[in-house]
């Protein structure tokens, strides 16, 4: 007797929305089928890590992200499932000040949910000063930040295995990185998450190529500021869609952060990936002890084209107690053949 996993047939995709959620049909199962229960545990976490621009001209735009730092750490909060760190590297890797070179900042290095007046916290993380190099760079900081000695020792539990990786850049200037190129910084991110493209997001604030109302650093030689190309290319590497850039002078600047915020949360903390294709009939959802409805808004809905439960935007994240977690229980199915 020979006995071959099941490969989830999907007959029909439909849209993801609150109406359209109980129209996805079951992923086709045999009429000789054996069922097994399984069970998925969702813990989404996410390390956060901020590449703030420390140059002279960066005055400013610190005070500005400071101020609203409270707009997107508050997304997190309403999302009571998703745990995050946050930690904060400058662009100086020539010592022109303290902590450099892949450090992470502040007194307490690493924000969580659980460190007391969190926002305040890290609103002093982020206001690092404007004394470091006029060499930006933005892609080796990170590189020695989660690589040995670093990672091991002064940034010990920023990076931890199973959660997703998240670079947000802060800078008005282009990369001049030495060590790490656009692909390279990519690559080493996705080896770092075991190859999983998946868990591997970029952001930044930056004033995009082709925009001229916001000023750039000017470049160290005199010439022209360049513009951002060598972190768009890393940025279209994480997200082609190009949503993940904001203007780092536009006028809702707070409101943008908090998308980014809103973004990672949807990518991160929404989405349970299941193990085997399920019994759509048999799937229950369970927040702490309530369980969930099955409704594409307040509560989950089931994607077969990438076999996973959607959680919804709307659902009462504190109907439940901090740490509560979700689980996802459900048949899936296998057969026999002779």
């Amino acid at each position: 007797m020979r006995r071959f996993s099941l490969i989830a047939v999907l007959l029909a995709v439909t849209a993801c929305s609150p109406t359209a959620s109980k129209q996805y049909l079951s992923p086709y199962v045999p009429p000789n089928k054996v069922v097994d229960a399984n069970a998925e545990i969702f813990d989404p976490q996410a390390d956060i890590l901020f590449v703030v621009d420390n140059s002279q001209s960066m005055d400013t735009h610190q005070a500005n992200l400071a101020r609203n730092i409270g707009l997107f750490t508050s997304v997190f909060l309403k999302n009571s499932v998703l745990d995050y760190n946050i930690g904060v590297v400058s662009t100086d890797t020539e010592r022109f000040r303290e902590p450099c070179c892949g450090h992470l900042y502040g007194d307490v290095k690493v924000v969580t949910k659980q460190t007391p007046d969190a926002n305040y916290v890290l609103g002093r993380n982020i206001q690092i000063g404007t004394n470091g190099s006029g060499y930006e760079r933005l892609f080796d900081p990170i590189f020695l930040a989660l690589s040995s000695p670093l990672v091991d020792t002064y940034n010990r539990g920023f990076l931890r295995p199973s959660a997703s990786l998240i670079v947000i850049f802060i800078t008005d200037a282009e990369d001049q990185s030495e060590r790490m190129s656009a692909k390279g910084l990519y690559d080493f991110l996705v080896n770092l998450k075991g190859g999983d493209k998946r868990k591997v997001l970029g952001y930044g604030a930056i004033i995009p190529s082709g925009f001229y109302g916001c000023t750039r650093d000017p470049s160290n030689d005199g010439g022209a500021a360049p513009e951002p190309k060598r972190i768009e290319d890393f940025l279209q590497l994480t997200d082609p869609g190009h949503k993940n850039i904001l203007n780092l002078c536009a006028g809702d600047f707070g409101t943008r952060l908090a998308e980014f915020a809103t973004d990672i949360v949807n990518q991160v903390g929404s989405i349970v990936y299941l193990s085997r294709a399920p019994i759509l009939q048999s799937i229950r959802v369970v927040y702490g002890a309530a369980e969930l409805p099955m409704d594409a808004e307040s509560g989950w809905s089931f994607d077969p084209t990438i076999n996973a439960v959607r959680l919804g935007r709307k659902i009462d994240w504190s109907s439940q107690p901090n740490g509560s977690r979700v689980q996802v229980f459900y048949d899936a199915a296998r057969f026999d053949e002779e």
